[in-house]
């Protein structure tokens, strides 16, 4: 009885593991602006951007993104090259080159995928910001990880345009 029993959790776990591991993408779902999509409930993204009522901001980011001293056609493409080049990461929707992209990151382990939407803000004079609203699909708490991921890309962007 004991190893049946055993058999069915394994199962089930595995039947869990894959479908985490092969949920489909939904775009109308995860491709949203950043600068306007509402925080959910649970505590598990993290939104970098202007502040509330600059460019269109609709909600408080969680931290304040830096201006760059280049235009938003640099910044996205420095963004972009650090995204994707990070392990596990895919285009859902949309292109930096476009100024509107949401990326899709798996975590390494369970393969649990978090969504990354971000739109490139062009400030004039030859100067850029960004908004990136970066969230777990699954789960209740993402431990940091967002907030995490935000911070790297933000840092290897600084580091790609000086």
């Amino acid at each position: 009885m004991l190893i049946a029993i055993a058999l069915v959790v394994v199962a089930a776990v595995g039947a869990l593991v894959g479908f985490v591991r092969n949920a489909a993408h939904d775009p109308g779902r995860w491709h949203k602006d950043p600068l306007t999509e509402p925080k959910p409930s649970r505590p598990n993204s993290f939104r970098i951007g202007p502040e509330h009522g600059a460019h269109g901001a609709t909600v408080e980011p969680d931290e304040v993104a830096p201006t760059f001293p280049v235009a938003v056609d640099d910044l996205a493409a420095a963004f972009d090259s650090v995204a994707t080049g990070e392990p596990s990461v895919e285009v859902v929707a949309g292109s930096a080159t476009d100024g509107h992209v949401t990326y899709v990151q798996r975590s390494k382990t369970m393969g649990y995928p978090d969504y990354v939407s971000v739109r490139f803000i062009d400030l004039g004079d030859g100067t850029s910001t960004v908004s990136a609203f970066s969230r777990a699909r699954f789960g209740y708490s993402d431990m940091g990880v967002n907030h995490q991921r935000l911070d790297r890309w933000m840092s290897g962007v600084g580091d790609r345009l000086g």
